[in-house]
């Protein structure tokens, strides 16, 4: 069987079946965000790793090298934040190829030290290696969190509302615009979000402070994958509504000059690491105007969680009722 025949998700399934099944001390394993282990009666450990690949996940013509050590480690921020955990430590690996200086290397590491600055991060080692091709990141977080305040994908309910922070579909919007080389269109905020996107660890550390958060998630996959994470890990549907999309007026705009939906940005773009959760809507609603005062982004409702046997739909702007498929970057299935 070829692998793009089960694509991405359909292998990480095999490869469940074929690995042991861990130990006790492990409180979440394969199916979320980073992996959490018991370190003591209080806390867990997080860890999450991600890797990049030159010409898959990046392309050297509009990345500079401190930008791409910058995005390689938001991802993994992201995922610790998804969890409502505090990142600590870094280790980072990398396979380079010979064309590539001493020089741009150092600046590599000063894009990933810049951000890892900014949550308290630190990078402690890793390994280095040569590539016959592309160059490659592989990098893995270390954080901790409290037991009682872990999020994961699996404790959304039916009446729950599904929340957003930010906008949706801006990075999509500003790879379109680099990987295109289009002038004559004001794109600034959506290339920034692609290459130095802001993990958003410090939002999800007052969200889960201040309320209840039923399930969590990041979204790099783009936002039709990560509703469907959560529902699937949660024995629940949803219906998400169109209507509500944080669109910002960038996105539409990149959108509508390339010919595409923004709509489409949304739902299957990805890496946008903004975060999408289920709570009670009066809790949120009680901290939405703090929120969106100290961290100068939205909080937008876009939707509510069903029971399973309802599906996940998505309620157009027309007031049609469609399936909402798992749409985002699904690898080996492209």
């Amino acid at each position: 069987m070829d692998i793009k025949e089960i694509g991405e998700f359909g292998l990480i399934e095999r490869i469940k079946k074929t690995i042991s099944r861990p130990p006790a001390e492990v409180f979440v394993g394969i199916d979320d965000d980073a992996a959490a282990y018991v370190v003591s009666e209080d806390i867990l450990q997080l860890i999450t790793t991600d890797i990049l690949v030159e010409h898959v996940h990046f392309n050297m013509e509009y990345f500079t090298f401190s930008q791409l050590g910058w995005r390689s480690l938001a991802a993994n921020l992201s995922d610790i934040a998804a969890m409502a955990g505090t990142p600590q430590y870094a280790v980072v690996s990398i396979a380079i190829p010979d064309v590539i200086k001493v020089e741009s290397i150092e600046e590599l590491y000063g894009g990933m030290q810049e951000l890892a600055d900014l949550f308290s991060v630190s990078i402690i080692g890793g390994d280095t290696t040569r590539s016959k091709s592309g160059l490659v990141i592989n990098i893995a977080v270390i954080g901790s969190v409290n037991k009682q305040k872990i999020t994961l994908r699996s404790g959304a309910l039916p009446g729950d509302a599904v929340f957003s922070t930010g906008d949706l579909g801006g990075s999509i919007a500003g790879l379109q615009v680099l990987s295109k080389n289009k002038a004559g269109i004001k794109a600034d905020a959506v290339i920034r979000k692609h290459l130095t996107p802001m993990p958003r660890v410090k939002e999800a550390e007052f969200l889960s402070r201040n309320i209840d958060i039923h399930a969590m998630i990041d979204v790099s996959d783009g936002l039709a994958s990560e509703v469907g994470h959560i529902c699937r890990c949660s024995s629940v549907g949803a219906e998400i509504e169109e209507a509500l999309f944080p669109i910002d007026d960038e996105t539409r705009a990149v959108a509508a000059h390339f010919d595409d939906d923004a709509l489409d940005y949304a739902l299957s773009g990805g890496e946008d690491f903004e975060l999408v959760f289920t709570a009670d809507e009066k809790a949120v609603n009680a901290v939405k105007v703090k929120f969106e005062e100290q961290f100068s982004i939205q909080l937008s409702k876009i939707g509510i969680v069903t029971p399973a046997e309802r599906g996940i739909v998505l309620c157009t702007k027309q007031n049609k009722i469609k399936q909402l498929h798992e749409s985002g970057w699904n690898h080996f299935s492209q």
